[in-house]
Parts: C-alpha cells; structure tokens; sequence
C-alpha cells in the first residue's frame, strides 16, 4: 500500500521503516500528497501542510492521525514508529481499505446524487416539453374535431340537398303506382332517379349511376337531374332523351365522371312503355301472369363520348305488372362467400311476394338484400325504383 507520511523529521526514518517492514510503501511527503498515495498517515502536527490534509480527507482519501512521542529521545521516537505501525492498526490493512472504500463510496454517493439531479432536470425539461406537445395535441384535436363537425353539418346538409333532387311525390292521376328504396353509400351518393308527367299521357322515368362516391358524383347527379328535367318539356322519346343527356354531360362534365342511365317513357292511354339505356345494367319487367323480362337495348355511357345513338324499344304493359328499375349496388351486394346477389336475387324477392304492392316489394328487396349480405358493410349505393301497373282502374 502507498502510504503518504508527514512527520517531524525526527520520526521520519523510524516510521518509515516500521511501515515498510510490514510490507508498506511511505511516501515521506511535504507541501503535496502524491497521485499514487493510497492513504495518508499524520505523526504529530502537519504544520503547514494541514490545509492540504484536510482537503484530501474531504475528498475521501483516508487519514489516519498519530500523537506525536511526548518525551524526546530515540526510545521516544522508536515509540511513536512502532504506535505508527501497530498500536493503531494502519498495519492492518482492513482498516485501510474499508477507509478507502469508505471514500470510494462517498464519492460514488456523489456522482449519484448528481447524476441523479442531472436525470431530474432532463427529466423536468422532457415533461415540461410533452406538456407543450400535449397542449398542441389537444388543441389541434380540437381544431380538427370542430373541423370535423363543419364537415358533418355540410355533408349532412348535402345530403337533404340530395334528397331534394328525388320525387318528393308521384302522378296520382295515372294507372301506376310508385315505391322507392335510396340507400346512398355515404350521406350523399352518385345514384339518381325520378319520375315526371310530361303531359296528360305520357309518364317518363329515369334511373342514373354516377361513377365514384361522395362529393362529385353528387354534384353531376344535380346537374343530371337538371338536364332531365329541362329536355322533358319538349322530348317524348327515350332515346333522343338519352342523345340529349349525353351531349349536355359532355359539354360540361370535364372530372372524368361518367352516368349509366334507363329511360322510360309509359303512354298512360295505351300503356306502351318505350325505353333506351345508356349502358346500364338490363332492368326487369316481372310479368303479373308469371315471368320476367330482361329490358335490354344498346347504348354508351353518358358523358364519354359526343354524337351517340342510342336504340330504342317498346314493350307493352299490363295490369298488373311491375317495373324493377335499380342501379349495379343491388347486383353487385356479396354474401360472405363472395356471391353476387344479382337479378338471380331480385327475382326471388319478387317471386316470394305475389301480389305485393310496389311499397311491399321495394322493402322486401331490401331486406333480402340485406339478408344475403348477412349486415356486412355495403360497396357502393344503393337505389330500387318499383312501377307497377293499378289493375283496379281497368
């Protein structure tokens, strides 16, 4: 062990001696303590060097403090070395390292304490940060929630818009009856439909798809609904209807949207029913004696391409007849193993209802609709439009 030694200079040598005979180094010290001092031994007063002393104590160094020989003399002195090296124990070297590790110890209780103050305030200075970022956090969400109900009170605005645009009433005066089923996808949707006398004997339908959801389809279903209802003052053919659309939604229509209609034009004196489609899905006519018909004629989308003929038919009705008109939502519906409900499905609904009334049927469709899809979400919107012949006025 390195041992740093102030004593009276008389004491030096003995002292030294005892120490180092135990095995010890001394390092006879005046004015310093060595770097490699393992712990510091004082025979006597330090003198001048006791500041020293006593700041190497402080920060941890072990001191051990000897009286210094009360008579002099070399008995006296060979006392004092031999006190030194045995009768207080620095020989023993237990003492010196638990004084040690007693040093080591507080001066790792320091690094901790302060390592802990330090972890303190980075720890204050992080929390005081996410309060910050909470704050912003919290006002952003709310910012975004107040947003997010202007949203909402526009859409549903929209929506009542929307559904303005849909018969609010049918002709009472007519041998037909009307149900209607709108199902939008969203709060508002691309599907449309309508039904509007044009004079006293002819009733025109119509039933229209705009490709996509939301917003935009919406919008081209007011300007659809607009141009029907602009060309059925003076056009009584389904398919100079569809011609007629067609260049209108290609002179305005610049978002890449597209329509699929079916047009209907029932002659209330003869009931001849003459119509066209602009590639919409075949609509049906379910016979009342039993049987269905495909209504089937060719014709392009509107708003695609300018200066399209679209053919036309004719197809009488009779009491009791119904028209299902409705829009790809209700073919494409998909039970959980994939299978599309199709006209297969409509069909059915129609067939286990005989002699319904169009509001009968056009609930029951739904419903089964509802059933094949088994409550999962739905795909795209959803529109049934039921026409049915009044049997009781003839």
């Amino acid at each position: 062990m390195n041992i740093a030694l102030f004593a009276d200079p008389a004491l030096i040598s003995l002292v030294s001696s005892r120490l180092e005979a135990r095995g010890h180094a001394c390092l006879v010290s005046r004015g310093a303590i060595p770097g490699e001092a393992d712990c510091v031994v004082v025979v006597g007063s330090a003198g001048a060097d006791e500041g020293l002393i006593l700041e190497a104590e402080r920060s941890g160094l072990p001191v051990l403090r000897l009286p210094g020989p009360a008579e002099d003399g070399a008995a006296a002195a060979a006392a004092a070395a031999e006190a030194a090296a045995w009768g207080l124990g620095l020989a023993d070297e237990r003492y010196i390292d638990a004084a040690r590790s007693d040093g080591r110890v507080k001066r790792l209780e320091e690094a901790r304490v302060k390592l802990a103050e330090q972890r303190a305030a980075e720890l204050g200075a992080a929390n005081a940060l996410l309060a910050r970022r909470a704050a912003e956090l919290n006002e952003a969400m709310a910012s975004l929630d107040r947003a997010n109900r202007q949203l909402m009170n526009e859409l549903n605005l929209a929506s009542e818009l929307q559904k303005s645009l849909l018969p609010r009433s049918y002709p009472l005066d007519a041998p037909l009856e009307f149900a209607h089923k709108f199902v939008p996808l969203n709060s508002i949707g691309g599907d449309f439909f309508d039904v509007a006398r044009l004079d006293g004997n002819t009733v025109a339908m119509v039933i229209a798809d705009v490709s996509g959801h939301g917003v935009g389809p919406a919008l081209v279903t007011a300007m659809f609904k607009s141009a029907f209802v602009g060309h059925c003052k003076t056009i009584r053919s389904p398919a100079a209807l569809m011609r007629a659309l067609n260049a209108d939604l290609n002179e305005f229509l610049t978002t890449g949207h597209y329509v699929t209609a079916f047009a209907a034009f029932i002659d209330l004196n003869t009931l001849e029913m003459r119509f066209s489609s602009a590639g919409h899905p075949n609509q049906l006519l379910v016979r009342a004696e039993g049987g269905a018909e495909e209504l089937s004629t060719m014709g392009f989308l509107l708003g695609m391409i300018e200066g399209i003929d679209y053919e036309e038919k004719t197809v009488s009705l009779a009491p009791g007849d119904t028209i299902v008109l409705f829009t790809d939502g209700v073919l494409e519906a998909a039970d959980s193993r994939g299978r599309l409900f199709q006209r297969e499905g409509i069909l059915r609904s129609m067939e286990a209802r005989p002699g319904a009334s169009p509001g009968e049927l056009s609930a029951g469709l739904f419903s089964d609709l509802l059933a094949w899809t088994e409550g999962s979400d739905a795909t795209d919107d959803v529109t049934i439009l039921m026409t049915q012949v009044i049997e009781t006025l003839y």
